[in-house]
């Protein structure tokens, strides 16, 4: 169970890692991210609009911090999960009351927030929710790994953040010239 850990921990902490660094990448970037955020949770309670954006990028950065942090796994994961959670939340709003809004979840793109959204964010909750029972029930956390058994862990978890990270790429590949 500890190289599923570690394969979940790669894919989790890569795409949040990523994702902060596209909405960061420049004032435009950020921009188009508060502007997608405002359009995908209109109506948060308790939390006023403008905090938001802020506080999804510092939520990415700390699960991905605590990800790479042996000791702080479990937090770095119940974060990812409580973050997941309301980004799906809020897709899944949008998908059924068929409004096109464009999420910017990884810097500015064209791509609307659809099914497939929901299904790599349900991925990546799926690998959150493992991992951070996995990481509060294991005994020993100080179990030898096997190199190759890290190698071929860290190779699955990386490969599943490409996945995700390049999903709206692969979608308009393979769309209809309609």
């Amino acid at each position: 169970m500890e190289y599923v850990l570690v394969c979940c921990r790669l894919l989790v902490g890569v795409v949040f890692v990523a994702s902060a660094a596209g909405k960061l990448r420049s004032r435009g970037a950020y921009a188009s991210f508060r502007a997608a955020a405002g359009e995908l949770a209109p109506r948060v309670p308790l939390v006023p609009g403008a905090l938001v954006p802020p506080a999804v990028v510092a939520g990415e950065l700390t699960a991905a911090v605590l990800l790479a942090v042996p000791a702080t796994v479990g937090a770095g994961f119940v974060i990812a999960a409580v973050l997941l959670a309301a980004f799906t939340g809020a897709i899944a709003t949008a998908v059924r009351s068929r409004r096109r809004v464009i999420c910017n979840c990884f810097g500015p793109s064209s791509t609307p927030v659809g099914r497939g959204r929901l299904v790599h964010n349900g991925a990546l909750l799926v690998a959150s929710l493992t991992g951070a029972v996995l990481s509060f029930g294991t005994a020993s956390a100080s179990l030898a790994l096997e190199p190759a058994g890290v190698a071929a862990a860290a190779v699955a978890g990386l490969a599943g953040a490409a996945l995700v990270l390049l999903a709206d790429d692969m979608t308009e590949l393979f769309r209809p010239l309609v």
